[in-house]
């Protein structure tokens, strides 16, 4: 199965990670996520996302580089991961934290936890 990113009608942008991964399968969905992001900028909405890692088969120091890459470049609001197994998490944890991004960027153990943050307003 192939990754895949789709804008979810309940206001965020929905990436699955599924199989072996490769720096190269990473940055493809970074123009697709950087164009939903822009589009809902211009509407006016929230750039909201959610990551799936259930079925990532694997990490690698290119995969980790790629993520890295994608989170320095994405005008994101609020990002939601979940679903990796204990190493995975850790190593997600390690990247949000060298980006500096943990104020917008949480990881999660499901995916109802993580769309729960993600759709609080965070003005009240």
């Amino acid at each position: 199965m192939a990754n895949r990113i789709t804008y979810n009608p309940e206001g965020y942008i929905e990436v699955t990670i599924e199989g072996e991964q490769s720096y190269m399968a990473f940055l493809n969905l970074k123009a697709d996520a950087a164009d939903m992001i822009k589009q809902l900028q211009n509407e006016g909405k929230r750039r909201l996302g959610l990551l799936d890692i259930t079925k990532q088969e694997n990490y690698t120091p290119d995969t980790n580089r790629a993520a890295m890459e994608i989170l320095e470049s994405l005008n994101y609001e609020k990002l939601a991961i979940f679903g990796g197994g204990k190493f995975l998490t850790e190593v997600a944890k390690a990247i949000v934290l060298a980006m500096g991004k943990a104020g917008n960027t949480k990881i999660f153990s499901t995916r109802e936890s993580a769309v729960e943050w993600l759709l609080q307003d965070d003005d009240k």
